[in-house]
């Protein structure tokens, strides 16, 4: 499953770039700027829906490791004390333990698609740059800035 994901999405890298190529190649009027600039923002916009998924999948995660370590300590206690241990605890372990395997390879692959998502971005605005650098310059600075806030929020919330 994760190869063919990977490779549908190193297909689409190709053919976007080789749009891009052909684009920057012969920019011939504003239409082919504008059409630049419209894939620039799309692929931006892209990678922050994915960094905003993994995101969430990582409070998911943590959420999940808490419920299975009180569960693991409430099974260990039971244990040591000679008490039985319900099949309810330990359907809730198995589950808790399978839901947190599948999100973290899950999570794997989406850092894997964010990675090839930012090599597109930056491809995108690369080949925006050739024509209209200005508006190249103001979306890396947005990017920067978006990246900035994103990060103070992160150190907020995790405070």
């Amino acid at each position: 499953m994760k190869k063919t994901a990977l490779q549908e999405m190193e297909i689409d890298k190709k053919l976007l770039l080789t749009e891009l190529t052909l684009e920057v190649n012969q920019p011939e009027n504003k239409q082919d700027e504008n059409a630049l600039l419209a894939t620039s923002k799309a692929e931006i916009q892209k990678a922050e829906q994915l960094i905003l998924n993994n995101e969430n999948n990582k409070n998911l995660s943590s959420k999940h490791n808490k419920k299975l370590k009180i569960d693991l300590v409430l099974k260990a206690d039971l244990e040591k004390d000679n008490r039985p241990v319900s099949t309810k605890l330990l359907d809730r372990i198995e589950n808790n333990t399978e839901f947190l395997n599948d999100l973290d390879t899950q999570m794997d692959l989406s850092i894997v698609e964010i990675n090839i998502s930012n090599t597109d971005v930056k491809n995108a605005i690369s080949a925006l740059r050739k024509v209209d650098p200005k508006k190249a310059a103001e979306l890396e600075n947005t990017i920067n800035l978006k990246s900035k806030k994103t990060k103070k929020m992160t150190i907020i919330f995790n405070k």
